[in-house]
C-alpha cells in the first residue's frame, strides 16, 4: 500500500441497510469503504489494498461454498470469527475489528480479546468504530469521547466529576440521564437510548441509602438501587473486560456480592484527589 493514500476498509456485513449506514458514516470521516455481503466474497478479495477490516460476528454460512465447517461457525453465530482466522492466515498483518449486535458479545468478545482484536457492539455510537480503527493503528480523526455518569444523591461529587471531565480532560459535557430530554419515553426507554451513545461510563457508588442487616441488626449504607442496576446494565452492554465502565466509590458503602472483587477508584477525598488513578484507567 502506498503511503498517504486514503484509508480503505473492508466491511463484511450481510445486513445491507446497516452496512450502508456504517459505510456512509466512515466515508464522511474520510475513510474509503468496500462492503462485502457474504463470507465467500470476503474470502476471494485481495487484502493487499486494504488497511483493515470490520467483520460482523454473525454471518450466514454455507460450509460447502465457504469451506467453514458448521461447528466452527456455530450455526452462523461465530462465522465472523472463523472468517477472521482465515483472513489473518492470508494476510497476518491486517488489523480487524469485530462487530456484533449482541449486547454482551459472548464467546466472540472473549475470543477477540484473547487474540488481540477489538470488539464493537452495534448498539454503540458509530464513533466507537472510529475509535477502534484509531486504536488498531490507523490514522483516523477521533472524536473526543462521550461519557455517561451514573449517580445517586451526592450532588457535589457529581458536579466535581463533571468539572473534571470537562475542564481537566477537556471532554464533551458528560451525559446525566435526568438532564436529557424525555420526548414522551419511559425512564428505561430513555436510559437505553442514551446508553448506546457513549464511550465511557463513570458509576458513582455513594452511601445514600440506610439499611439494616438481618443477621446483626447493624446499620449499613448502600448505593441507590438505580446505581447498581445501571452498573450491571453497562457491564452487559460494554463488557466488563473492556475497562470502559469505571466504578468510583466514596466512603463506607455496601457492595453487592455479585461484584465483590471488582476494582474501584476511591473518591472519598474528592474526584481530583483520584485524578492520577482516573488518568491511568483512561490512558490519558
Amino acid at each position: 500500500m502506498v503511503a498517504n493514500e486514503p484509508i480503505k476498509i473492508l466491511l463484511v456485513e450481510d445486513d445491507i441497510l446497516f452496512a450502508s449506514t456504517v459505510a456512509e458514516y466512515l466515508t464522511d470521516n474520510g475513510i474509503e469503504v468496500q462492503i462485502s455481503g457474504t463470507v465467500e466474497e470476503a474470502l476471494s478479495i485481495d487484502l493487499n489494498s486494504y488497511h483493515g477490516a470490520i467483520i460482523d460476528v454473525m454471518l450466514p454460512n454455507n460450509p460447502l461454498s465457504s469451506g467453514i465447517p458448521y461447528d466452527e461457525a456455530r450455526g452462523g453465530h461465530m462465522t465472523g470469527v472463523a472468517l477472521t482466522r482465515r483472513l489473518k492466515h492470508k494476510q497476518p498483518d491486517i488489523p480487524i475489528v469485530l462487530l456484533s449486535s449482541e449486547i454482551s458479545g459472548g464467546e466472540a468478545r472473549v475470543w477477540a480479546k484473547e487474540n488481540g482484536h477489538l470488539f464493537v457492539s452495534k448498539l454503540e455510537n458509530r464513533s466507537r468504530l472510529l475509535s477502534a480503527l484509531h486504536n488498531i493503528g490507523l490514522k483516523v480523526s477521533v472524536e473526543r469521547p462521550r461519557s455517561f455518569i451514573v449517580h445517586g444523591h451526592d450532588e457535589n461529587l457529581l458536579l466535581e466529576l463533571k468539572d473534571y471531565l470537562q475542564n481537566v480532560l477537556h471532554w464533551p459535557e458528560p451525559v446525566v440521564l435526568r438532564e436529557q430530554q424525555s420526548c414522551g419515553k419511559t425512564i428505561i426507554e430513555k436510559f437505553e437510548q442514551t446508553a448506546g451513545l457513549v464511550d465511557w461510563v463513570f458509576v458513582l457508588i455513594t452511601p445514600d441509602d440506610k439499611v439494616f442487616s438481618k443477621a446483626s441488626n447493624d446499620e449499613l449504607r448502600r448505593a441507590r438501587q438505580n446505581v447498581i442496576f445501571e452498573l450491571g446494565f453497562f457491564y452487559g452492554l460494554l463488557g466488563r473486560y473492556e475497562g470502559r465502565v469505571i466504578a468510583l466509590r466514596k466512603g463506607d458503602v455496601e457492595i453487592p456480592s455479585d461484584i465483590h472483587g471488582v476494582i474501584w477508584i476511591d473518591v472519598s477525598n474528592g474526584i481530583r484527589s483520584a485524578g492520577e488513578d482516573l488518568r491511568k484507567e483512561l490512558s490519558v
